[in-house]
């Protein structure tokens, strides 16, 4: 969603983005990638256990990319919350969804909005992403901003950030002159 809303805010006039970093989406977000997410986002499974839980982002998460265990309770621990009943659930609205939910479902074109950007763009790419295509990246490159675009070896969507190559390419494109 940051992307998302990155290239939205990012589009507009006057817009306060001077430099940005879009994570493995892009303007074309394709049908079947809607379908997949549709399979989990917006549902609210409680855990009794913060194992259980572990073991279910790592399955809906398991085409991000190979994580040691301790990324992997990394990457729970600060998406989860506790209820006063004890059960663990994913942090977060599960209405995210609402505007999906009862709709069919197809590509979202985005394109309007990425040719109007102005500002430096780096956009980073899991090389076997669902979401971003590789054709979609190819095409950003000529459009509108002219993305570069990094891709990761071995990663489909998303990268998590958490990998220091991953790290030092964001860093070292937001602290450039």
């Amino acid at each position: 969603m940051g992307g998302i809303l990155g290239m939205l805010l990012a589009s507009m006039p006057n817009s306060p983005i001077s430099r940005l970093v879009i994570n493995d989406v892009g303007p074309m977000i394709p049908k079947a990638s809607l379908e997949h997410i549709g399979t989990y986002l917006g549902k609210d499974p409680q855990f009794p256990t913060f194992e259980e839980l572990e073991a279910y982002v790592r399955k809906v998460s398991a085409t991000f990319e190979p994580l040691t265990d301790a990324q992997w309770h990394h990457l729970t621990l600060h998406g989860a919350k506790q209820g006063a009943s004890g059960n663990w659930s994913m942090r977060y609205d599960p209405d995210i969804a609402a505007p999906l939910r009862g709709k069919q479902l197809q590509d979202i074109d985005l394109w309007s909005y990425w040719d109007r950007i102005k500002c430096p763009t780096r956009t980073l790419r899991g090389a076997e992403s669902d979401l971003l295509l590789r054709e979609t990246a190819q095409q950003m490159r000529t459009r509108g901003t002219r993305t570069d675009v990094v891709e990761f070896a071995g990663i489909g969507h998303a990268p998590t950030l958490m990998a220091d190559d991953q790290i030092q390419v964001v860093r070292e494109y937001l602290l450039a002159d």
